[in-house]
């Protein structure tokens, strides 16, 4: 569907006009997977569940940097190379397994991690995202529970 567009900094008007069509038509697809219900509402449960989780171990993470590395220089982010001693400097015993499947980057699919499942269906809306979300509800959702019962 990408049409190669030139290499100027401006779009002729032929260009132009392709690339709202394009818009459109992408427009047209995310409102249809929208459009169903279920689907809409499991998406918004599944990224405000994943947003818990998330602003949870930011808060641990802050302050885990704070204390080892006296700054936080821009924002702060997701990364499994911090996530397991951030999470012990805090106190809390997690299996490592859990950690992975929740922020980690493991990005095949039918074995997304919570993280890049939520960029995917956050930014663009991916239909085999939504499908694999759909596919692994359960299991995403428990392990989402499970973390934010450590936290409790």
């Amino acid at each position: 569907m990408n049409v190669k567009m030139g290499n100027s900094k401006h779009l002729s008007e032929q260009e132009q006009s392709e690339l709202r069509k394009q818009a459109s038509l992408e427009l047209e697809r995310l409102e249809a997977i929208l459009e169903e219900a279920e689907t809409k509402e499991l998406l918004d449960r599944y990224k405000n569940r994943f947003n818990l989780c998330e602003s949870t171990y930011k808060l641990v993470l802050r302050e885990h940097q704070i204390r080892t590395k006296g700054e936080i220089k821009g924002q702060l982010k997701l990364d499994m190379r911090q996530v397991p001693f951030a999470m012990q400097f805090a106190g809390y015993t997690v299996e490592k397994e859990l950690l992975n499947r929740l922020f980690g980057s493991e990005s095949s699919q039918g074995k997304r991690s919570a993280k890049k499942l939520r960029d995917s269906v956050t930014h663009g809306v991916e239909q085999q995202a939504v499908d694999e979300i759909k596919a692994r509800k359960d299991s995403l959702f428990q392990d989402m529970n499970d973390f934010l019962a450590l936290i409790r």
